[in-house]
């Protein structure tokens, strides 16, 4: 382990103090807003800031037909016919969660009942199993995400974020044992969250440039967030959290998180006002959040790396509009930067920007899909924000009940369903 850096502070193993729950239950929004909004996506412009303006552009979405590629150094290489979909892998135990190491040539696999399985071997092989650490009742429980730490396998931890038999919340980490599998007895506890319901985990991971470990959690559930955590700074419900786990066991705060010197929230935060922020990346100096919306429409964040304490709204908006009410005060909030309508949408899953190789006319874009429709779509990354989405479903067709994107050891985009499949996604020319 490293030393801590300069004003960061120590964090000993332990659970976070207990909200207060509130006793009155919201009632459910109108009904979903559909008709003229079908088929559209709505783009802002690329301001980020605290003080950028709710106003959106609604523009159509482009076919694959007619999209521009994105101007690379990569290969010249025949028209795209189509998009494929190679079978990597199959009969898995809802697959929720991709974690790859190019340098170590190896690519897990998350089953949300509590395995982590090898890519790389054939059949796959489990490399970690804490199946009956791991408690849930519904689909967005259980085992929810792992990722490697960067310097993997020369640091040998793993990160997993996954409900324990109460329910809660648990970021941990496991270590390799060097002979092809990580150690369920090796589990450090890094933070342990308690959840007021089954709904809005969160369970994105990603580590940034600085060797941070970034992590997306949801509200805690309960219709309209109904336990009051989207606005609240004591919680890290319904956040962004950015810890150090070079420093000491179990981490420590970095002295840039907006709150780690005053007393106006708490210190693991680095964003809020999020809903269930189920997959979270980095790019460049850029972060993308895809949060899962309730009644309107799905949303990307994307924010520079340097753009703290920021306010994504959650449950004042959602998407571009107040929530539960005709008119809302959305002073110091930040919108999002890609909306799409809940017309032929359910639960917005986001994933990488590709940088592969092999489709140059997807190279340089943000990637996601939809868990109920099966599509998948993306957007080139500029000028700090997101360019005209292109709409996939044309040639690939509908995927299945997409739960997560990933890459492969050589940088070629990984898709799973919830029906137990993993595909690389592939150029037909």
């Amino acid at each position: 382990m490293g030393r801590l850096r300069r004003g960061e502070r120590l964090h000993l193993s332990r659970r976070l103090p207990r909200e207060r729950i509130r006793d009155k239950v919201l009632t459910a929004p109108s009904i979903r807003r559909l008709g003229a909004l079908a088929a559209l996506v709505v783009l802002l412009n690329a301001s980020s800031g605290p003080d950028a303006s709710f106003k959106a552009q609604v523009v159509n979405l482009v076919t694959t037909s007619s999209a521009s590629t994105t101007s690379t150094t990569l290969p010249n290489l025949p028209p795209l016919q189509g998009l494929g979909l190679d079978l990597v892998a199959g009969g898995l135990d809802e697959p929720v969660s991709i974690t790859t190491s190019p340098s170590a040539g190896v690519t897990f696999v998350v089953e949300r009942t509590g395995k982590v399985l090898s890519l790389t071997s054939e059949p796959p092989e489990v490399v970690l199993d804490i199946t009956e650490k791991v408690g849930w009742e519904i689909s967005e429980q259980g085992f929810l995400g792992f990722i490697l730490h960067p310097d993997f396998p020369n640091d040998a931890r793993a990160f997993a974020f996954y409900t324990n038999l109460n329910e809660d919340v648990v970021v941990s980490s496991f270590a390799w044992t060097g002979s092809g599998g990580f150690d369920p007895a090796s589990e450090i506890e890094i933070l342990e969250i308690e959840q007021p319901h089954h709904f809005h985990q969160g369970g994105g991971m990603v580590f940034g440039p600085e060797g941070y470990l970034w992590i997306a959690l949801g509200d805690g559930g309960g219709n309209g967030d109904r336990y009051g955590n989207g606005q609240n700074l004591r919680t890290l419900k319904g956040t962004v959290a950015r810890i150090n786990i070079d420093g000491v066991e179990p981490y420590a705060v970095p002295s840039t998180n907006p709150f780690a010197l005053n007393d106006e929230g708490a210190r693991e935060i680095w964003a809020y006002g999020l809903r269930n922020p189920w997959r979270i990346t980095i790019d460049r100096d850029l972060v993308f959040i895809a949060d899962v919306a309730f009644d309107g429409s799905e949303e990307v964040n994307v924010i520079r790396l340097g753009d703290s304490g920021l306010n994504f709204g959650w449950p004042v908006m959602e998407g571009m509009e107040c929530y539960e009410s005709e008119t809302c005060d959305s002073t110091g909030m930040t919108p999002p930067v890609l909306i799409v309508p809940h017309s032929r949408a359910c639960a917005i899953i986001g994933g990488p920007v590709y940088r592969g190789f092999d489709i140059p006319e997807l190279h340089g874009h943000y990637v996601f899909g939809d868990y109920c429709f099966g599509w998948m779509r993306s957007a080139p990354v500029s000028d700090g924000g997101l360019g005209e989405v292109v709409d996939w479903e044309p040639m690939l067709g509908t995927i299945g009940n997409i739960t997560t994107f990933g890459i492969d050891t050589d940088g070629e985009l990984l898709v799973a369903t919830q029906e137990g499949n993993v595909y690389r996604v592939t150029a037909r020319r």
